[in-house]
């Protein structure tokens, strides 16, 4: 009964609408308690009955009492939840209370040790019924109980209980009467106790609900704030469970639904790093779907101080990390720039000196003879240079595309016919594919795209130093053009492959190291992106993606 009691006090019991369940859960549990009152008459009354102190006529009222008892409390068990109604409380107080008074008049009046289970259907009427037919049923039942001592005191004596040698006397009028008033004080006095009490509970959970709400509301404000966070954030509690996140966190901590992916032992060395005075430290970048985040973590104390766990804080830095290579880059560019102007000034026209008189002495010497070989390797070191510092100005004085309507189509044969004289001296067959007909434009500057492809080309023609096949494929995408470039040649080691497009990284013997880097910013400066794949021994392919109107960098 008592954890019935509990459990309804989630509610007002006599509002029929606040809370049903709890309000039916309560009615069974005092349905239950006047089955286990009725075993509790029978057992007295079968004990009495078997020893005879019940006279005969008051052993069959009683035992025909108790049987419709049982059966009257039966139906109300078998209503189910028909039975919270207030007329169906009400037939139930006052249908136990009639058989109660019936029962107890056949067994020595109110001075019946059971007469007290008149205050049991008191407390039922206040916790259930509404206060103002609680104190009714209070009133009644206590009437009930006055009249029936009344009764029994003038006109029809209740019958008696024997003694133990058979005899049977009356009751004393009084005492029937004080008896009665006892008990009628009782019931009247439970049933106001009972409806105070459960006022004041419905009252604190008023109270309690109106909290409830409003720390609901605080919480779904706070999730609506974290979720417009671009911080991914997380709180995490002493034993590793994640309280809260929001909608970043779960692209950061994907697991982190349930418990911090820690085992014990290194949970507990976090936690304790974690409260140490003054932590706040941050944690290495993190790489999450493409994107980089920055954590850092934090204790969390209560009002009181102490340690309730631990908040983790992520941030994007993706574009942030992004501006300081392309600063860095940028500064790089600069120190280039100077050392190529410095360059071209110093070395270009020596340059043009020695290959002019190299070029004058091949002419004086015969074809065939060793000074004329020595000649020619002085003029191929000398292209050679000049070579390095035309990259050098190519790297540092890139200029904006001049963007006009570009078909692709014949830039690609352009670049094959360039492309050829190299091609043949190294037997790589060249074939320009395209994978629709018509035409397939973008905005863009055609001579620096073309020098992209060549870029590509050449060192495809390197990596096929024992012949092989150079594709150079056309295709419309929705938003733009497609030019995958691909040969058989030696391919790239997968250690090597995310280095290719930095500048001044080669692996030729005498490469600068900027051809890629330029073509990757040329791309970019289109709107584009330029992607490689390739697998050791079985070639490269190479993916630039044009948008039909991409926007300067």
């Amino acid at each position: 009964m008592a954890q019935a009691l509990a459990t309804a006090i989630g509610t007002t019991p006599w509002a029929p609408t606040n809370d049903a369940d709890a309000r039916t859960r309560l009615a069974r549990w005092f349905a239950v308690a006047r089955v286990l009152a009725l075993l509790a008459i029978a057992a007295v009354v079968a004990a009495a009955i078997a020893s005879g102190r019940l006279p005969p006529p008051s052993a069959r009222y009683l035992g025909g009492a108790l049987g419709a008892l049982v059966l009257f409390d039966g139906a109300v068990l078998a209503m189910g939840d028909r039975i919270v109604s207030e007329t169906g409380l009400a037939v139930q107080v006052t249908g136990d209370t009639a058989l109660l008074g019936f029962m107890i008049h056949h067994a020595g009046g109110p001075l019946n040790p059971f007469a007290g289970l008149f205050v049991l259907h008191a407390v039922i009427g206040g916790a259930l019924l509404s206060p103002r037919r609680a104190r009714l049923a209070a009133m009644a039942i206590a009437l009930f109980v006055g009249s029936l001592a009344l009764l029994e005191a003038t006109a029809l004596p209740a019958a008696c209980i024997r003694a133990r040698d058979g005899s049977c006397a009356a009751a004393d009028p009084l005492l029937l009467l004080t008896s009665a008033g006892a008990i009628a004080t009782l019931v009247v006095g439970a049933g106001n106790v009972v409806i105070a009490l459960m006022r004041a509970l419905g009252e604190e959970r008023r109270r309690l609900a109106e909290v409830g709400q409003v720390l609901g509301l605080e919480r779904a404000k706070l999730r609506s704030i974290l979720d417009c966070m671009s911080d991914a954030v997380i709180f995490v509690l002493p034993d590793g469970r994640t309280d809260l996140r929001n909608r970043v966190a779960e692209t950061v901590w994907p697991h982190a639904a349930g418990r911090l992916c820690h085992p014990p032992h290194k949970l507990d060395s976090f936690i304790a790093k974690v409260q140490a005075p003054g932590a706040s430290e941050s944690h290495p970048t993190l790489l999450r779907g493409g994107r980089s985040y920055q954590a850092s973590y934090a204790p969390v104390h209560d009002a009181h101080g102490t340690f309730s766990g631990v908040v983790m804080v992520a941030r994007d830095v993706t574009e942030q990390l992004h501006a300081e290579r392309l600063r860095s880059e940028h500064e790089r560019m600069a120190v280039v720039g100077k050392l190529a102007t410095a360059l071209a000034h110093e070395i270009n026209n020596p340059l043009g000196v020695i290959a002019l008189y190299t070029q004058l002495a091949l002419g004086l010497t015969e074809p065939g003879g060793e000074l004329a070989d020595h000649l020619r390797t002085v003029q191929r070191n000398t292209e050679l240079c000049k070579k390095v510092v035309r990259d050098l100005l190519d790297y540092a004085r890139r200029r904006p595309p001049e963007r006009r309507t570009l078909d692709l189509a014949p830039v690609l044969e352009r670049v094959a016919r360039t492309l050829a004289p190299h091609a043949d001296r190294s037997a790589v067959a060249i074939r320009v594919e395209r994978a629709e007909p018509g035409e397939v434009t973008v905005h863009g500057d055609g001579d620096q795209l073309q020098q992209v492809m060549v870029n590509l080309g050449l060192n495809a023609i390197d990596a096929m130093p024992s012949g092989g096949e150079l594709v150079f494929r056309l295709s419309a995408t929705p938003d733009g053009a497609r030019i995958d470039v691909r040969d058989t040649g030696e391919g790239i080691a997968e250690d090597l492959l995310e280095r290719i497009f930095a500048p001044f990284f080669t692996t030729k013997a005498q490469g600068t190291g900027l051809g890629l880097a330029v073509s990757r910013d040329v791309v970019a400066a289109h709107g584009g992106r330029i992607d490689a794949k390739s697998r050791p021994g079985t070639g490269t392919e190479f993916t630039i993606q044009l948008p039909s109107h991409g926007g300067e960098r």
